[in-house]
């Protein structure tokens, strides 16, 4: 076990790093869309088609993980997403973004389950949901900073030079994370399944009930997600610099809320930690009612408090199932879940503002009354 806990602290490494330039561009790609011409109803499904390919490839994702090996998975994966990077670079028109942004939600689909079962099997049973609460950890902590920059970058260069600087600096980041991965992680997978990709959904009931819940929550997250960023710069009127220093600040909320998360998790429970995620329902609420930048900043304390339950997650999966296929289902389950929220919020925002927001806060409503009575530890 000593020698795999290499693997968690390689990747621990790597996510730091991919993680501090990632953040530079991905909260503005909304604006991004909209300046290579898609149309507020466009971007939201654009949005969908991340989710699509990102369902799908969790799925195959996990049996190739199961059948090929963790690292074999994970370094193909960081190839092709090397590959999405430069497309988008690259881009003049939104039409481009379609191809960039399958090749990028492959990866990181295919990445999520496999990534999952390698860190499960690295790390000692107790310690899981602390690992990847400290996975979380070193995806956050470079976003309270470089976030802010990436916002400064654009109001100093322009929104398409300073996005465009971001991800070549990630495409070359990209390139050492997939070398890094070739020369020192270690295979977990110890008898690779003969399998076909044939998709099982016989689960035990709790997880089903788990899925039911969660994706209540991902559907009221898609539904307003990629119009926070409009609504703050259109309606209530900060620039690009003040939504990076939002961006920094929920940040710093979502990663006090991992660690606090995990902790809780391995403590008092899964199902806990799970239900804390729904204070997240006081954010599309509070965003109605904001009318500066002091006011967006604290609605995104409460929105990031849905990073409370996000190490449960994996966690609560693999130990029902010992798979990362089931985890590859859950992943799928909850992306299929957002697909149809990402364009129905577009609409509802074409129609006004405020009525993603409303909604989404009623779907958290419904979803945390029947977590409070269908979860189980």
């Amino acid at each position: 076990m000593r020698k795999l806990a290499r693997n968690f602290f390689i990747y621990c490494i790597t996510n730091l790093i991919w993680a501090a330039v990632f953040n530079l561009w991905y909260g503005f790609l909304p604006k991004f869309y909209e300046a290579l011409g898609a149309s507020i109803i466009t971007v939201g499904f654009l949005f969908s088609l991340e989710r699509v390919f990102e369902g799908f490839s969790n799925v195959f994702g996990g049996h190739f993980a199961d059948k090929y090996g963790r690292k074999k998975v994970i370094i193909f994966g960081s190839f092709l997403g090397n590959i999405s990077l430069l497309i988008l670079f690259l881009a003049t028109n939104w039409l481009w973004l379609i191809p960039a942004i399958v090749f990028f939600w492959i990866t990181v689909g295919i990445q999520s389950p496999t990534i999952a079962a390698l860190i499960n099997e690295s790390i000692s049973k107790k310690r899981r949901a602390s690992a990847f609460s400290v996975l979380s950890v070193t995806s956050l902590i470079p976003a309270i900073f470089t976030v802010s920059l990436g916002g400064l970058l654009i109001e100093r260069m322009g929104l398409l030079s300073g996005i465009r600087t971001s991800l070549l600096i990630s495409f070359l980041v990209g390139i050492a994370c997939t070398i890094a991965y070739i020369l020192f992680l270690r295979e977990t997978l110890k008898f690779p399944k003969k399998i076909k990709i044939k998709i099982k959904w016989k689960m035990p009931r709790e997880i089903w009930h788990f899925i039911i819940i969660y994706s209540l929550l991902m559907f009221s997250v898609s539904l307003v997600g990629p119009f926070v960023i409009f609504y703050s710069q259109d309606v209530v009127g900060i620039g690009m610099f003040d939504w990076g220093i939002v961006r920094s600040f929920f940040t710093a909320f979502a990663l006090i809320a991992t660690i606090a998360g995990g902790l809780v998790s391995d403590r008092f429970g899964r199902k806990t930690a799970l239900l804390f995620s729904f204070i997240s329902l006081l954010f599309p609420l509070l965003m109605i009612f904001s009318k500066n930048l002091v006011h967006i900043i604290i609605a995104h304390i409460f929105a990031g408090a849905l990073f409370l339950g996000s190490s449960s997650i994996p966690v609560y999966t693999f130990e029902k199932s010992k798979s990362a296929k089931a985890i590859g289902i859950v992943n799928f389950s909850l992306a299929i879940a957002m697909v149809v929220g990402y364009p129905l919020g577009g609409f509802l925002y074409s129609l006004s503002p405020q009525y993603p927001f409303i909604i989404s806060s009623l779907v958290r409503i419904a979803g945390l009354i029947l977590g409070i009575l269908l979860l189980k530890d």
